[in-house]
């Protein structure tokens, strides 16, 4: 059998990469309305490899926020029957925007990258070898590369993994970050997601039009709309827009319960939040910074052992989702939202800097 180069180059991206920045693991095998018609015409060598590539991913990913969002819509059953993305608790279009924070869609204007189809959206389902590169090369420069709305190279994988946009996972973009900033960030993606979620924003409202405070600073430039950031290449999707929206707010709550991303106090009990059927979380004492971190002790804080091992926690990640559920299926305004997330996100102390944190270091 001739050998095939582009499948050592898979495996060997691979297992440089199993340490990688993904939050709280996600399985690399997409919802049905996540997939493309791209995959399906394509030849057969081309499907080979990303088949390769998806089985290489899975033996280093967990489907953790998939079982996390599948607890949240009720599921109580085992972690091998709530991490099914098919079980059917959370509707798919959810799960794809829980999905989205790590593998948002983007295209290049341009790339040196053999594997890389710039007339392509690029996701890890659509476009594996391309997505491996582009994220180790990512990884390996940026520590000396600011990836932003204002370089050509930071596209969105870029700039959710290792730029400016990491508060989509709950940590702060570099270190000595305010904690307050990074809360900040995080409150604005809420209201943009909430206000998506509940379609004041439509599909083709531009981002440049967003009247969230600060919303301009990391997307006013970019020329997209709503239906752009959240669902480019995917005509699936298209339809589904608000729950794409939820279910990224969804993740980003979910990312401040691991410890790689966030330092909690314990949970104060008899404390609540505003409209709460549960307890308050405990109080933020820092956020993260990626920059100088171990890569391997954080990916093991997002793994499935961390999950079980905090769901013995009152509040968890769980119920803290069921509150939002609730919030959600009640139509609520961004107004009545805004008090809840701003109490499960709250702070000890403003001006903490962000770090790699206590035994995360380099």
């Amino acid at each position: 059998m001739k050998f095939n180069k582009n499948v050592f180059i898979i495996f060997t991206i691979l297992l440089t990469s199993s340490s990688s920045a993904l939050a709280f693991k996600l399985s690399p095998v997409s919802t049905e309305l996540e997939r493309q018609k791209s995959i399906v015409s394509s030849g057969f060598l081309d499907r080979f490899n990303q088949k390769m590539a998806l089985s290489g991913i899975y033996q280093f990913t967990e489907p953790v926020h998939e079982e996390i969002t599948q607890r949240i819509f009720g599921c109580e059953a085992d972690a091998e029957i709530c991490s099914n993305i098919n079980i059917g608790y959370a509707d798919q279009a959810i799960l794809a925007g829980v999905r989205w924070n790590d593998d948002p869609p983007f295209r290049l204007t341009g790339s040196s990258i053999q594997e890389c189809k710039t007339d392509q959206t690029i996701r890890i389902i659509t476009q594996p070898i391309c997505w491996a590169k582009l994220f180790k090369f990512a990884e390996k420069n940026s520590g000396k590369e600011l990836y932003d709305s204002s370089n050509s190279s930071g596209n969105l994988m870029y700039r959710s993994h290792f730029g400016d946009l990491q508060f989509l996972h709950s940590m702060a973009s570099k270190d000595g970050e305010p904690a307050s900033a990074t809360r900040s960030n995080m409150m604005m993606w809420a209201e943009f997601a909430w206000r998506t979620s509940t379609n004041e924003y439509k599909p083709g409202t531009l981002l440049k039009d967003i009247k969230v405070i600060g919303f301009d600073q990391y997307f006013g430039k970019v020329g997209w709309n709503v239906q752009d950031i959240f669902t480019l290449g995917n005509p699936l999707l298209r339809k589904e827009i608000p729950k794409v929206a939820f279910g990224s707010l969804l993740h980003m709550i979910q990312d401040s319960f691991a410890y790689g991303h966030v330092s909690r106090r314990d949970a104060i009990e008899g404390e609540g939040c505003p409209n709460s059927r549960n307890g308050k979380p405990g109080a933020i004492e820092e956020f993260r910074s990626y920059q100088h971190q171990n890569h391997e002790s954080h990916a093991a804080y997002d793994s499935r052992q961390a999950f079980g091992n905090h769901l013995i926690e009152n509040p968890s990640v769980v119920s803290v989702g069921r509150d939002l559920l609730s919030f959600y299926t009640n139509k609520a305004t961004w107004e009545e939202v805004k008090p809840f997330l701003e109490c499960a996100l709250d702070i000890q102390n403003p001006d903490a800097r962000s770090s790699a944190g206590l035994g995360l270091e380099i």
